[in-house]
């Protein structure tokens, strides 16, 4: 618990984290605003944007707050990448020099961290939905609850990530380069079907297991992947993530 605490104070006192959720707020106002707001508003100028109505806005809306996944990724990268151009990392080392706990207070912190902001994202989202959006009706207790599960499982895999490309390269911004490049490239090999059966995107857009209205669903790899499928993807690359922070870490500071 001491190590947990730790992060937490840690992180709680980095300008880092309060600043990336601005930038996520901004970002899921301007999705919130293209989607469901501008195909009411100037119908002429929206043909392609499909209309969305309630409930399915609200689970759509989720899967894309969801997606946001460069968020874990910085936030993992900064926060343990910094630790390694100061005494910090050596320093807690010598305090604590067991490496599993070291490695499992920052991954738990982090993710936790990630999932707050994304579930306040979500949040925004469904507020505008509730005031905005034509329809009825909305998700269930139940299916709110199956969100929390599902989105948390996304940030376990991408924080993981994050943490595995810092903990090998050792170096910030090259970390960086590395994980967004797997963020932007992994939806594109996605489409291809020997890629979207262990794609990380595919994966996380299967969890959802909705139908992309306007004829979208066909440039959204994971729409045919099973729910079960998805989830072992999932945890392989977080077990991945994990395996790469600890061998990076274990080989380099031996």
């Amino acid at each position: 618990m001491s190590l947990l605490h730790a992060e937490y104070l840690k992180l709680s006192r980095r300008r880092l984290y309060y600043m990336m959720v601005v930038i996520l707020a901004a970002l899921v106002g301007l999705l919130a605003f293209f989607l469901l707001i501008f195909a009411q508003i100037a119908p002429d100028l929206a043909e392609d944007v499909p209309l969305l109505r309630k409930p399915i806005a609200y689970i759509f809306g989720a899967q894309q707050v969801a997606g946001q996944t460069w968020f874990p990724l910085i936030l993992a990268v900064v926060m343990l990448g910094s630790e390694f151009g100061s005494t910090v990392w050596a320093t807690a080392l010598t305090r604590d020099p067991r490496r599993v706990g070291q490695i499992s207070a920052r991954f738990v912190v982090l993710a936790l961290a990630s999932l707050l902001a994304i579930t306040a994202g979500i949040a925004g989202w469904s507020i505008v939905t509730a005031i905005a959006v034509p329809g009825e009706g909305g998700p269930s207790v139940d299916e709110w609850l199956n969100l929390v599960w599902k989105v948390g499982l996304i940030e376990l895999a991408w924080t993981a990530i994050g943490l595995g490309a810092v903990a090998q390269l050792r170096s910030v911004g090259p970390a960086i380069g590395a994980a967004l490049a797997l963020y932007f490239i992994d939806p594109i090999l996605g489409l291809w079907g020997p890629w979207e059966t262990v794609s990380l995107s595919a994966a996380s857009s299967a969890l959802f297991q909705i139908d992309i209205p306007g004829g979208f669903g066909a440039f959204v790899p994971g729409t045919d992947l099973s729910l079960p499928h998805a989830v072992t993807v999932m945890l392989g690359w977080t077990a991945l993530g994990l395996f790469l922070t600890w061998w990076g870490l274990h080989r380099r500071d031996a």
